[in-house]
C-alpha cells in the first residue's frame, strides 16, 4: 500500500501457488455459442462455485430488519452482520419514516395490494394520479407518465420515443436501461467518453452533416453513481438545439437528495430550458420505494408514450401502498423537513470524504450522498468487503465488469439518518480490515482457516 494513495495494485508472484482465483468469465460466457443454452451457464456457475468456496462471492445479501442506517442481515453463507448500513439507496432514510408507513398500511387495508391492470386499461388509482400531477410540480414540467421502476422509465423513454432510423448518443458510463433501451431501438449508436460534452456536440455536428432528416436523442445523467460526478447540462442542452438534437437526463441519484429545493444538478446548475429535454427519476433513491418516472415540457409527448413506450403499455400499473409511500415521501422532501434531510446527508458525506482523503484513500467525484473508494485491486477489494462484514459493517463492493478492471471500489450509501458513530465506525473499521486483508490476499489456506471461524445462523 502506498503512502500517497491507499489503492491496492497487485503485484504478481509466478512463485505463490496459494493465490486467490477471483476470474468470473462474464463476458466470454455472455458472448458463447453452441446450439446447447444450458451449456452456456456452466462456466461462469464453476467460477462462483469456486468463489463460494472463499465466502467472497459476496451478492445476494438478505435484509432482517428495514434497511436504514443501521440493520441485520445475513449473506448466502448464512454468516450474519448488524450494524452500520452503507450497502442501502435510501439517501434521506425515508424507509424508516413511521408517517410514511402507517399511510402505506392504511391504503393496504383500504385498496388492497394490487393494481389490477395497466394504466390503458383499468388499473390508475388516486394516489397514482396524485403522484403523477405532483412530481410534474415539483420537476416544474406540465406533464409526467409513471413506470413501474426506475430501469422501466430508462428502457422506456428511449424504446419508446427512437426509432431504427434514428440516433443516440450516450455517456459510456450510462445506466444499463438506458443503454439497453438504445440498443433494443436502433444502430445508430454513439457512445462517448465519460463526460465528455465537446466530444458528443462533435458528434451531433457529424450525424447533422450526413443526415438532416431523423432525430438525434443525447442521453446523460445528471449524477453518475460510480462516479459520483455530473456532465455540464447546460453546454449540453444549449449545443444540442443548435442541431435539433433532443436531451435525456437521467436523475435517479440526484433528484430530491441534493440542492436547496432537491432538484439536483438542475438547480446547482441554474437549469432553465427544458424546450428540448425530457427528464427521467427513479422512486429507490430518495423516494424509498420502487417507482419511476419521465417528465416533459410537452404533454403531447408524454401522451405519445402512453401508447409506444412498452413497459408502460404492458406492465400494471404501482400498487396502490407502493404510490401512496411515494407520494407521502416526495411531499416529505419538497418540505422543511427535506430541506433539512439533504442537508444532513450532503454533511455526512463531505465529512466522510474529508476524513477519507487525509487517510490517503482515492475518493472519486463530488460530494453527493454516493461515496465512492477507490481500493484497486478486485482480490483486495472482496476481501475487506469480507471482512467489513464480519465486523459488523455493511458495505457493497464494485468491480469488472461494473468498472474497470484494477478499479474495484466500494459504493458507500449514505443515509440523512447515518450519525457521526456511524461513520466514525467505518472509518476505524476500514483501517483495520484493510491491513488484515493485505495479510490474507494471498494466502488461500489462511484465509480460508479464518473464514472457518466465523459465527453462522
Amino acid at each position: 500500500m502506498e503512502s500517497a494513495s491507499k489503492t491496492v495494485v497487485r503485484k504478481e508472484n509466478p512463485n505463490n501457488s496459494k493465490k486467490i482465483d477471483l476470474s468470473v468469465p462474464m463476458s466470454e460466457t455472455y458472448r458463447k455459442q453452441g446450439k446447447d443454452l444450458f451449456a452456456r451457464a456452466y462456466d461462469l456457475a464453476n467460477a462462483i462455485d469456486n468463489q463460494k468456496d472463499y465466502e467472497i462471492w459476496l451478492y445476494f445479501k438478505s435484509t432482517l430488519k428495514t434497511p436504514g442506517a443501521t440493520t441485520k442481515g445475513h449473506d448466502i453463507y448464512g454468516n450474519v452482520f448488524e450494524g452500520p448500513n452503507f450497502a442501502t439507496q435510501d439517501y434521506l432514510g425515508l424507509s424508516t419514516n413511521m408517517e410514511t408507513r402507517e399511510i402505506a398500511a392504511k391504503v393496504t387495508k383500504e385498496f388492497g395490494i394490487h393494481s389490477g391492470g395497466a394504466a390503458l386499461a383499468f388499473g390508475t388509482h388516486p394516489y397514482y394520479l396524485d403522484f403523477q400531477r405532483e412530481i410534474s410540480e415539483f420537476w416544474g414540467v406540465k406533464s409526467s407518465i409513471i413506470y413501474s421502476a426506475g430501469w422501466m422509465a430508462g428502457y422506456g423513454i428511449v424504446k419508446g420515443m427512437i426509432r431504427p432510423w434514428d440516433h443516440i448518443i450516450i455517456d459510456r458510463l450510462a445506466h444499463n436501461c438506458l443503454s439497453e433501451g438504445a440498443r433494443a431501438a436502433t444502430q445508430n449508436i454513439y457512445v462517448t467518453e465519460h463526460l465528455n460534452v465537446k466530444e458528443m456536440v462533435e458528434v451531433m455536428k457529424k450525424i447533422r452533416e450526413e443526415d438532416n432528416e431523423n432525430g438525434i436523442l443525447i442521453v446523460t445523467e445528471s449524477l453518475f453513481s460510480m462516479d459520483s460526478d455530473t456532465p455540464d447540462l447546460v453546454y449540453l442542452q444549449k449545443e444540442s438545439k443548435k442541431y435539433d438534437a433532443f436531451l435525456l437526463i437521467d436523475m435517479a441519484h440526484d433528484l430530491g437528495a441534493i440542492g436547496e429545493k432537491g432538484l439536483g444538478a438542475l438547480e446547482t446548475q441554474n437549469f432553465s430550458d427544458y424546450s428540448n429535454v425530457i427528464l427521467m427519476g427513479s422512486g429507490s433513491k430518495t423516494l424509498s420505494t420502487n417507482i419511476g418516472f419521465v417528465g416533459c415540457n410537452d404533454e403531447r409527448v408524454i401522451e405519445y408514450l402512453r401508447y409506444f413506450s412498452p413497459p408502460y403499455m404492458f406492465s400494471n400499473v404501482v400498487a396502490p401502498p407502493q404510490c401512496a409511500a411515494a407520494l407521502n415521501n416526495l411531499r416529505i422532501l419538497r418540505s422543511d423537513k427535506g430541506v433539512q434531510l439533504r442537508k444532513q446527508v450532503m454533511d455526512n458525506a463531505v465529512y466522510l470524504r474529508t476524513k477519507l482523503q487525509a487517510k490517503g484513500y482515492e475518493v472519486l467525484g463530488i460530494p453527493s450522498p454516493i461515496v465512492i473508494l477507490i481500493l484497486g485491486d478486485e482480490v483486495f477489494c472482496r476481501i475487506v468487503v469480507r471482512l467489513m462484514l464480519d465486523n459488523n459493517v455493511i458495505v457493497n463492493g464494485i468491480e469488472f465488469p461494473i468498472v474497470a478492471k484494477g478499479k474495484a471500489r466500494l459504493r458507500l450509501q449514505l443515509q440523512a439518518t447515518h450519525t457521526r458513530e456511524h461513520l466514525n465506525t467505518f472509518l476505524e473499521k476500514l483501517e483495520s480490515c484493510s491491513a488484515k486483508a493485505l495479510t490474507l490476499m494471498d494466502d488461500v489456506e489462511s484465509f480460508i482457516n479464518y473464514r472457518k471461524s466465523a459465527p453462522k445462523l
